[in-house]
This record gives C-alpha cells, sequence and structure tokens, in this order.
C-alpha cells in the first residue's frame, strides 16, 4: 500500500483538476500557462507590446539595400501575489476510521467540501473580480440596466458589437457568462429561437455541450455567485462568502477566453496521524487553497459588462 505521502500527493492534484473541471469559471485557468510561479504565493504575469509599422525606406544605387524602419518588442514581467490564501481544517476520529477507512473517506470528503464550499467561492471571487476591475474605469465602460425577454437580444448584440467596433475581436473567441435568471430571460426571447444552436466547450480537459448565439458560448451561474462584490469569511460561518452590502447582481459578463489569467492552487495537503496529531486523537486533514484572477490593463476594453440597477 503506498504511504500517506504519495497518498496526499494524488489527492493534490485531484482536486485542482476537479475545481477546474467543476467551476463555471474553470476556462479562465487556461489562461495561467503565461504565469511563472516564483513560490508561494508570488508570480510573475507577462506582459507584450510591439511598436507598430513604419515607412519602408528604398535603397538607392547597387550598394544601397532598402531598410526597414526599426519595431520594438517589450515583453515584461510583474510581480503578483496570489491574493486569497484559504484554509480548512478536517478531523477523522481514530475509533470511527483506520488507516484504510482514513485513506477511502479522506479524498470523499475533500472532494465535497470542494464542490460546495470551495469552487462556488472561486467563481464568485472571479466574477466579482472582472466587474470591479471594469467598472473601476468609469460609467462609461460597463452597462447599469434592467433586461426584459423584449430587449434583452438586442442589447446583448448590441454590447458585443460595440465592444468589436473598439478591439475588432471575433465572436467566435467570446464567452457569455450570466446567472440562470438572466439565461431564463435570453431564451425566452422570441427571437432567440433564429440564433441559438449548441456547441463545444473545452473545460479542464473535458468537453460539455453549450448553447451559443452567434458562437458565443452561454455559461449559466448560480446568481448568488454574480455579485459585483463578496465579503470573504474566516471560516466562523456555514458559507465562506457572502455579497458585500450595497453589491450589484451581474447581467453578464462577456470576454475573450484569453483575456482572464487566473490561477486555484491548492498547497500541498498536510496529513497527520493519530500518533503524530498533537491536538487530538484524530486523522488530522489541513487543506490550503491560493487562487486569483488578472486582466492586463490593456485588455479591460474587451470586457463587456453588464449590471442590474
Amino acid at each position: 500500500m503506498p504511504n500517506l505521502l504519495t497518498y496526499t500527493e494524488l489527492w493534490t492534484t485531484a482536486l485542482d483538476q476537479q475545481a477546474q473541471q467543476v467551476a463555471t469559471s474553470g476556462w479562465m485557468e487556461a489562461n495561467s500557462s503565461q504565469v511563472i510561479y516564483v513560490g508561494g504565493k508570488k508570480v510573475k504575469v507577462p506582459t507584450l507590446l510591439t511598436s507598430g509599422l513604419g515607412d519602408y525606406s528604398r535603397g538607392t544605387g547597387a550598394a544601397n539595400r532598402g531598410k526597414y524602419a526599426k519595431g520594438t518588442v517589450d515583453l515584461s514581467y510583474e510581480d503578483y501575489t496570489l491574493e486569497q490564501d484559504r484554509s480548512a481544517e478536517f478531523a477523522f476520529d481514530r475509533h470511527d476510521v483506520d488507516e484504510t477507512g482514513f485513506i477511502i473517506q479522506a479524498p470523499a470528503v475533500m472532494g465535497e467540501f470542494q464542490r460546495s464550499h470551495v469552487v462556488p467561492e472561486i467563481d464568485a471571487f472571479r466574477y466579482s473580480r472582472i466587474a470591479s476591475l471594469t467598472m473601476a474605469q468609469g460609467a462609461g465602460k460597463y452597462e447599469s440596466q434592467t433586461l426584459t425577454k423584449n430587449n434583452i437580444l438586442d442589447e446583448f448584440l448590441r454590447q458585443v458589437r460595440a465592444m468589436q467596433n473598439v478591439t475588432g475581436i471575433d465572436t467566435s473567441s467570446l464567452v457569455a457568462t450570466m446567472p440562470f435568471s438572466i439565461y431564463s430571460i435570453l431564451e425566452r426571447s422570441a427571437e432567440i429561437q433564429k440564433q441559438i444552436s449548441v456547441q463545444s466547450f473545452e473545460q479542464g480537459g473535458v468537453n460539455f455541450e453549450v448553447k451559443s448565439v452567434n458562437g458565443i458560448p452561454l455559461i449559466p451561474v448560480v446568481e448568488d455567485r454574480m455579485k459585483t462584490a463578496y465579503v470573504f469569511h474566516d471560516g466562523t460561518t456555514e458559507m465562506g462568502f457572502e455579497p458585500a452590502s450595497g453589491a450589484k447582481t451581474i447581467n453578464w459578463i462577456i470576454t475573450p477566453r484569453q483575456i482572464p489569467i487566473a490561477i486555484s492552487k491548492t498547497d500541498n495537503l498536510k496529513v497527520f496521524t493519530p500518533e503524530t496529531n498533537q491536538n487530538g486523537d484524530d486523522w488530522l486533514i489541513q487543506y490550503r487553497k491560493y487562487h486569483d484572477l488578472w486582466i492586463l490593463k490593456n485588455k479591460l476594453n474587451q470586457v463587456v459588462l453588464s449590471v442590474q440597477p
């Protein structure tokens, strides 16, 4: 039988994979390949800028060659700290489980804990972070509106086209995330049936079938995860987070797949046997999760945000 260290390494990998596959925002983690881990909570995020075109200078005479305008490439790395450093501790009484029972029960408990508490919190943090970054640019960078089945499709397409008019982004690269309440209104729009289709959507190595409009995948989310701001508690409450006072409900976030850079990392699980646990006669698991999300400043104009008044 493998030792506990081997099991904890397997559990850590499985928990990270589960979080990416189950979170509605899990697709954002595909962009974390750009990030360089420095250690602990420290990472480096790259920014790439290039200069534009210049005139080509034609040479005169056989000995003179034409000259190209000198271009510049600026690849820089900015230091970031993973803002969310969250944790939990679970004890299994020695009289309830032996080593075999612990090895069987522990991953089931941790998996359920992550599905019920960790994944919803990660989703909520990511959507609120995108909203706060967008709203910080000023009122002209997002919409505040009430949507109905009569205006929702027009508003959806108008806002996408307005962003495209500035950025030239093709709709094939976009993802639209919205609460189930807005998703339901969109489904009931009389005009939507002419434009809605089903397409494959890859996330965490798994393909899902989702509805789409004009080739834009629609990702429905529980409304409690789609607020503009949250309070994240210290573990003394049943839920680890709740909407902040005055937070608005998000109608939708539409952004290219390549823009949000999200990271979710389970620190190596610490497992103590009843013999090594100094605080009780229990098997003890200590769980720590780092996560964060960034959008580079020069990419914020590619985010479409609508919130309820």
